[in-house]
């Protein structure tokens, strides 16, 4: 009786500890498009004072570097402000799409029991990347509590819904035009077709043209 009653606690608190885990929400970005998305520590009912997890991204999809306040190049993500203080945030490229967080306290400090958005990340989408649905996944993650105890995380998986967010149009003869590249390049003069230009994007009557 007393074996099952231990097996019945151990399971109880494994059933808990489930449901401590990262959460990333669905979003939508545009090719070319720069923005912003939260990554969620959800840990009602325990205090971590570490973390580790990969953050996967499909192709066409990376996080743009920038410069921390040592004037150093660093992949762009960082902890929500009310973390800030007591923690430090790695982030480093492990594998093609692949990035791995590693969130830490010098002074073991816990990101207690609160749940919400605990790293902010840059995503950046290829100005030539194709219109679908893609996924993503973070997997891997392990927190750690303030006595070593590590607990592991299930992998979620979320979805992309990529727009080219570019016109795709082609010049007539009717009304030829000049072609500029985006960096106001001259192309083509009086041009009647974008047959026979490189892939990528160009500026065709004051529009952003995407050429497949």
């Amino acid at each position: 009786m007393k074996k099952l009653m231990i097996m019945g606690i151990l399971l109880a608190i494994a059933g808990s500890m489930q449901a401590d885990n990262f959460a990333v929400a669905n979003f939508e970005i545009a090719a070319g498009e720069e923005k912003t998305i939260d990554i969620e520590l959800v840990n009602p009912d325990h205090e971590f004072a570490a973390f580790q997890f990969d953050l996967t991204l499909p192709a066409g999809i990376t996080i743009p570097t920038t410069l921390n306040e040592d004037e150093e190049v660093v992949l762009d993500a960082e902890l929500t402000s009310r973390k800030k203080s007591d923690h430090s945030l790695v982030v480093e490229k492990v594998g093609e799409g692949v990035y791995r967080f590693l969130a830490s306290s010098m002074t073991n400090k816990t990101f207690k029991n609160s749940s919400g958005a605990i790293v902010t990340v840059k995503i950046q989408a290829a100005s030539t990347m194709d219109a679908g649905s893609l996924n993503g996944k973070l997997s891997a993650a392990i927190c750690t509590t303030p006595s070593q105890v590590q607990v592991n995380m299930d992998d979620v998986t979320f979805t992309i819904s990529a727009t080219t967010g570019i016109n795709e149009i082609e010049v007539s003869n009717d009304k030829p035009a000049t072609i500029y590249d985006l960096k106001g390049n001259t192309i083509r003069k009086n041009a009647t077709s974008t047959e026979g230009l490189s892939k990528g994007v160009y500026i065709i009557d004051n529009k952003k043209v995407i050429v497949k």
